[in-house]
């Protein structure tokens, strides 16, 4: 799809999704995003006083969906952490909006999309933040804790999902556990930590992928929404059946994905949720 056409997109879902839904600082609500990035990772938490990017996608749709949404500044813009389809949408995102700060668990990786990521933090001189379990931030009503890593990853030379970021949003009652990469590995450990609660939205982890959504995560967090990211007819299979059977048998979420329904809105108020999505999936 080239550049003008994904302009052309961006522009008619903003006018889609959110002209039926009431405006977050109106309203004093809160919006999640799940925008469909294809075959990657790419969420907004909006309010009225913040704006929080959970990971940027791959290319630049999520830069073109930021300023079509009427989305002009960005206070902290979290990368989960270092492949591609989580960062290589960075660089577009800080050229088209002011950002505030930026959140990284610091593991270096060798690719070229990483150092065009690292180049992109650089030039824009934004603050630059590596969390740490238990780290709090409140943006007026919308309060972000830091899960997992326990600290820095600057060196640490395993796989980039070990030490992925992974973060409670809380607005009101509403919380969101929004997860990236993170596998089963990490899911138990964040258990036996006592750090697993009931939560409004659950983010799959890995794009629901069979390495991630373990019986403990799902049974503990009580989702009331199941969101996942994944492109249309992706080459790996996302999202795994067996999880989709897994989160049907131990919960009674509903389940929504953008391979399926597109990019995803939903606002709440802090006790109530309403959902958008761009098109209905098939039954």
């Amino acid at each position: 799809m080239g550049k003008r056409m994904r302009v052309c997109r961006a522009v008619l879902l903003a006018v889609l999704l959110l002209g039926v839904l009431p405006l977050a600082a109106a309203a004093g609500g809160l919006r999640l995003h799940v925008v469909d990035v294809g075959q990657g990772g790419g969420m907004v938490l909006e309010t009225a006083e913040a704006v929080v990017l959970f990971d940027a996608g791959q290319y630049g749709d999520m830069a073109e969906y930021l300023l079509a949404a009427g989305i002009t500044r960005v206070d902290l813009a979290i990368a989960s952490h270092g492949h591609a389809d989580h960062i290589g949408g960075f660089p577009a995102v800080l050229q088209a909006v002011p950002v505030e700060q930026v959140w990284y668990n610091g593991q270096t990786h060798t690719t070229l999309t990483f150092e065009r990521f690292v180049d992109a933090v650089l030039d824009a001189q934004t603050g630059y933040h590596e969390p740490s379990r238990g780290e709090s931030v409140e943006l007026g009503e919308l309060r972000l804790t830091v899960l997992h890593p326990t600290g820095s990853a600057a060196d640490y030379a395993g796989h980039l999902h070990d030490q992925n970021i992974v973060v409670l949003a809380e607005f009101r009652d509403f919380r969101v556990l929004l997860t990236g990469d993170a596998e089963i590995a990490t899911e138990l450990e964040l258990a036996d930590a006592g750090l697993l609660q009931p939560v409004t939205v659950l983010q799959l982890g890995h794009h629901g992928s069979r390495t991630s959504s373990s019986p403990q995560l799902l049974q503990a967090v009580e989702p009331e929404i199941v969101v996942y990211q994944a492109g249309q007819d992706n080459r790996y299979g996302h999202p795994h059946p067996e999880v989709i059977t897994r989160v049907r048998e131990l919960t009674s979420a509903r389940i929504l994905g953008t391979d399926t329904h597109g990019t995803i809105v939903l606002h709440s108020d802090g006790q109530e949720t309403s959902i958008v999505t761009e098109r209905e999936a098939a039954p």
